[in-house]
This record gives C-alpha cells, sequence and structure tokens, in this order.
C-alpha cells in the first residue's frame, strides 16, 4: 500500500512538472559548465526567450513539444520537452570549433580617407530604395519624472468659493499622483510595412509613403493611469472646467496663445469617456518607427552637420579591429569638428565591400541637443541633454543595403512656468486664471527592427492624398489581450534579442 501511494504522488508530482505553464533553467558550456547568456531559445509553437548573464532562463512549456537553442560560438541544438524535464532544466551546449578565415583575421592596411571615400560611395549606390515590404518590430517606453509640479488657482467671478477650494484640491491631488508615481508607459507592435516613394510638389523631391498591414499591438506598462505628457493640460483644464457652468462655452489661453476658441464641460466629458474606454491605436500612427529608422540610419545623404562621415564636420580616426559575430571589421571613430557637430562615436566597417555594419553614437562631451531657455521672459526652459543611438545595417538578397535595427534613448529635461485662462463666451469680462508651474525630466527608449525584406506588387499602392492620409490616420485597431502577447513569438523584445545574439 505504502509502495503504492508512493508511486501515486511521484506520478502526480510529474504530471504537475510536465503541466506546469511557466519553468526555469540554465544554459551552460558543455566544457566547463560555465554560464552561456544570450543564448535564443525557440519552442516549435515559435515563442521563445534568451538566456540572462547568469545564463538562466525562463520559458513557458505548455503545448510545447521541441525545443531549439542556439548561441554565437555554440554549436545549435533541438531538445524535446520529456529531455529537458529530465535533465532538470539545464541545457548544454558545445563550442563550435569554426574559426574566423584568414582573410578576416588579417584585414590589409587602408588608408583613412580611401576608406571613407569607399564608404561613403557604396552607401549611397547600394542603400535599398523602395518601393519594398518588410516586417517591422518595435518597442516604445517613457517615463515622466516630474521634480516640481505646482498649481495656483485665483479667485475669480466664474467660481464660488467652495467650487475653487474643491479645484484646488483636486489639482494637487493631481499633481501628488505625479509625483509619487512617475508615470510610466510602454508599448509594443508588431506589422508589416510598404513603402515606396512618390515625387512631393511641395517639397521638389521624392518622399517615401508608406502603408500599414497586419498589425499587432501591446500595451506593456502603464503606472500612470492614463496619464501621458501629451494630456497632462487636458486633465488640468478639465479639474477646473468642471467646476464651471457646463452650459456655457470657454476660450483657453495660455500666455499670449489662444489654445481652443470653444470648450465645455459635456463635450470635454464625452470626449473623456470616449478615450477611457478605448483601447485602441492608429495603424497609420505606427509606420512611424520604420519612417524614423529610415530617416536617422541615412546620415551619408546628408550634406550637413549630420553626416558622420564627413570630414569638414568630423575629425576621424581608425581604430583597432573588431569582431563582430565572427567577421572582422574596420573601426572609425568621429569627434566633432565643428561648433555646431554634436556626436562622437564609432563607426564599424565591413572590408569586403566598404558597407558600414554598424554605427554607435552620443552626444559628445559638452554638446547637447535643442535647446531653448525663456524661463524669465515667457517661463519656458527646454534641453535635449542626452541622445544615444546605435544602428544596424543588413543585405538583402540583391545585395543591396538596409537599415536593419536601431536602438534610441533621450532625456528631456523641461521647465513651464505659464498661466492658464479660460474665459466665458458670454462675456469677455469673466474668467479664471490658474499657474501652472511643471519641471520634467522625460526619458524615452525606443527599439525597432526590420526583416523579411521582399517586393511587392507596387502598382497597386498610390499615391495617398492628403484627404486619404487624414482617413487612414482614422483607422483603429484593438489593443492585444495579455494572453495573445504570451502566445506571440515577438513578445518581451523576443526577435530583438535573437538578431543581437549573432553579433556578440
Amino acid at each position: 500500500m505504502i509502495k503504492k501511494l508512493l508511486y501515486a504522488t511521484l506520478l502526480f508530482l510529474n504530471i504537475i512538472v510536465i503541466n506546469s505553464q511557466t519553468i526555469s533553467g540554465k544554459v551552460i558550456n558543455q566544457n566547463n559548465s560555465n554560464s552561456i547568456e544570450k543564448a535564443a531559445l525557440l519552442t516549435d509553437l515559435k515563442s521563445g526567450t534568451t538566456s540572462d548573464e547568469t545564463g538562466t532562463y525562463t520559458l513557458n512549456l505548455s503545448k510545447v513539444k521541441t525545443l531549439t537553442v542556439s548561441c554565437l560560438g555554440y554549436q545549435s541544438k533541438i531538445i524535446t520537452k520529456k529531455q529537458l524535464i529530465n535533465n532538470h532544466y539545464i541545457i548544454n551546449l558545445l563550442e563550435d570549433v569554426n574559426q574566423l578565415d584568414e582573410f578576416q583575421l588579417n584585414l590589409t592596411k587602408v588608408t583613412l580617407d580611401s576608406l571613407l571615400i569607399k564608404t561613403a560611395t557604396n552607401m549611397k549606390e547600394n542603400y535599398l530604395s523602395s518601393p519594398v515590404k518588410q516586417d517591422v518590430y518595435a518597442i516604445e517606453n517613457q517615463n515622466l519624472d516630474f521634480k516640481k509640479l505646482e498649481f495656483e488657482l485665483n479667485a475669480s467671478s466664474l467660481l464660488s468659493r467652495k467650487k475653487r477650494k474643491l479645484a484646488e484640491k483636486e489639482l494637487m491631488q493631481f499633481a501628488d499622483n505625479l509625483q509619487e508615481k512617475n508615470p510610466a508607459f510602454g508599448t509594443e507592435f508588431k506589422a508589416t510595412v510598404l513603402n515606396k516613394k512618390f515625387y512631393s510638389e511641395e517639397r521638389k523631391k521624392e518622399v517615401d509613403s508608406y502603408k500599414v498591414e497586419a498589425i499587432q499591438g501591446f500595451k506593456k506598462l502603464d503606472i500612470g493611469n492614463g496619464v501621458t505628457l501629451e494630456n497632462i493640460t487636458q486633465r488640468l483644464q478639465n479639474i477646473v472646467l468642471k467646476q464651471l457652468n457646463s452650459k456655457n462655452t470657454y476660450k483657453v489661453k495660455s500666455g499670449l496663445f489662444k489654445l481652443e476658441d470653444s470648450l465645455s464641460m459635456a463635450e470635454t466629458t464625452r470626449v473623456a469617456d470616449s478615450i477611457a474606454k478605448d483601447n485602441t491605436f492608429s495603424d497609420y500612427n505606427q509606420s512611424y518607427p520604420l519612417r524614423n529608422l529610415k530617416y536617422t540610419s541615412v546620415f551619408f545623404n546628408a550634406s550637413t552637420e549630420k553626416n558622420f562621415l564627413d570630414q569638414k564636420y568630423y575629425e576621424h580616426q581608425l581604430e583597432e579591429n573588431e569582431i563582430l559575430g565572427t567577421k572582422k571589421y574596420y573601426v572609425v571613430s568621429f569627434t566633432p569638428n565643428k561648433s555646431k557637430s554634436k556626436y562622437s562615436g564609432k563607426m564599424y566597417i565591413d572590408p569586403t565591400d566598404f558597407f558600414i555594419k554598424k554605427i554607435k553614437y552620443t552626444y559628445a562631451d559638452g554638446k547637447r541637443g535643442q535647446h531653448l531657455n525663456l524661463k524669465f521672459l515667457l517661463g519656458i526652459k527646454f534641453s535635449e541633454n542626452e541622445h544615444n543611438v546605435t544602428i544596424f545595417y543588413e543585405k538583402d538578397k540583391d545585395e543591396k543595403i538596409y537599415s536593419s535595427y536601431i536602438k534610441e534613448s533621450k532625456t528631456n529635461y523641461a521647465y513651464i512656468d505659464r498661466p492658464i485662462k479660460f474665459i466665458e463666451n458670454a462675456d469677455e469680462r469673466n474668467k479664471v486664471k490658474f499657474n501652472i508651474k511643471v519641471e520634467i525630466n522625460v526619458k524615452e527608449d525606443r527599439e525597432t527592427y526590420v526583416n523579411n525584406i521582399r517586393n511587392f506588387d507596387s502598382d497597386s499602392f498610390k499615391k495617398k492624398t492628403k484627404e486619404e492620409i487624414k482617413e487612414a490616420y482614422k483607422k483603429r485597431t484593438l489593443f492585444m489581450t495579455s494572453e495573445a502577447y504570451d502566445a506571440s513569438n515577438w513578445k518581451d523584445k523576443t526577435l530583438i534579442h535573437q538578431y543581437l545574439a549573432q553579433y556578440n
């Protein structure tokens, strides 16, 4: 009886293990048991993850049958779920004995001027132009760090003392909530995007037009209860507005600038309710990550200080060669040569055909981005303090170069001390005034990965009119549920981790 009970218990525990939704394990070197970082684990369901710096990974095994494990410098292997369980979730990888070829180990000497000229020429001549169809994965995170958030509501004939006190109380609660939580937001998108160049009469040159297909999106993070940098002013206005007469309309002015001609609480409530219930995003807006990647990565076409290959604006130095993945590259560093040149960084150049494989840059010492200081004149101060960029390039089947990945981090500082006035449309003399004083750091992180480049029937892609673009912006798609997101093969930057693993 005891044996039967023990057997039943062990069987029950085994069933629990087999059907467990999420497990943790480790990837190690088979020869020395050292941890392996950034190993890519992909299930037969096309879901996956990567190991961290200790070799540890976490994976959902529900309905999984097999697992493919790969890492740069190691032999890939396929293991079954049963094998994984029997090995206590430990995965052993053998080192790959393949070495860099002799040519890559011994790069020929090249003059700096020659290298820069050849690279600039190759990038301009062989960069992939539209029409093209591609898959795009994009992730964005934003953090708002409020250093100061103060409000002052003046006495007014439009507000009774009681209503003014209610508005002041809600304004302070709103401020305390923002400063306590430091709102953070995150979204991920996976889409197929078409783009084609059309001639613009207005800009007198060809510009890219985009069409978004097969898009999915997920809200990863929201600590701010829907508060964003864009809607903070609107929410502040609504706090004051709801204490005013809901039947009347009001002009809203900030300093010398009129913000809105007609504002009423009835309309504001309707819009606010709609936004609160709306769990959708604009499809057309999600072409922005691709547009930003293309715009940022074609710096070599510029004839300004944004061209890091231009010796007029930057000083260059040939550094020691470096290895990315299994290949060796020339490395050229650059620093500002003019006062308006702002960045310093490195370019990794392919020695076989002189195309840029990777570039990374940041503000040089003593440099910063756009800045405006009208603190004492208009109560406004703004500064771009940090900007870090990393870009990778790949080649398609026709050996054309395209931008495959960008990581961009920005930190901006803003100070605003401005009055906002509500002026009753029925009587210009009736007004409410309150002052806003805000000091904030905004940190933004964006990553975009592009793959599966292919051609498409571009004749069906027609140039959109302004009216058609407006209509395109109106098309909205529901954000994914957590369950659908967890079942996707691109969640938690899986595609990016797998792509970058080959270069680490």
